[in-house]
């Protein structure tokens, strides 16, 4: 009687296991090597709950938030967030400057849908400005 009831439900917890560890070990961050992290929880607008981390702990956090709907990272050389860019593929949109900071806009085909911006699809933001840049998807939310 135990055998037919413990050992089906035992079966069944083994499997969702196996199906949810995989997944859970490939959530890496987006932008790998970047000084600081910011997700975006709840929303993909400026509503977003915004969460920081340092590079050492973003990994962690972002398993955290399960209602996550994008993320963005800083770097201090520019260079490397459009190295990141380029790594995603992505093709660009429009570009705009706001102040001291040079926004590009883009899509890439492995980052999802994004959001209508100026008419066009957006899932890739870089601001550059002179101390660095920051590159997030869908946009970067908070300040840059």
């Amino acid at each position: 009687m135990l055998r037919t009831f413990v050992l089906p439900w035992l079966t069944a917890v083994a499997c969702l296991i196996l199906l949810l560890v995989p997944q859970i070990a490939s959530q890496d961050v987006l932008f790998p090597g970047a000084t600081s992290y910011a997700f975006y929880a709840h929303s993909v607008s400026s509503n977003a709950r915004i969460v920081t981390a340092t590079g050492a702990k973003a990994r962690q956090i972002k398993l955290c938030l399960l209602d996550r709907r994008g993320e963005s990272a800083y770097y201090p050389d520019a260079a490397q967030a459009f190295e990141q860019a380029k790594r995603y593929g992505m093709k660009p949109a429009f570009c705009e400057q706001a102040g001291d900071v040079i926004n590009y806009y883009g899509f890439s085909e492995e980052l999802g849908d994004g959001v209508l911006l100026d008419g066009h699809r957006v899932n890739l933001h870089i601001a550059v400005r002179a101390e660095g840049a920051c590159i997030g998807t869908p946009l970067i939310f908070g300040g840059y």
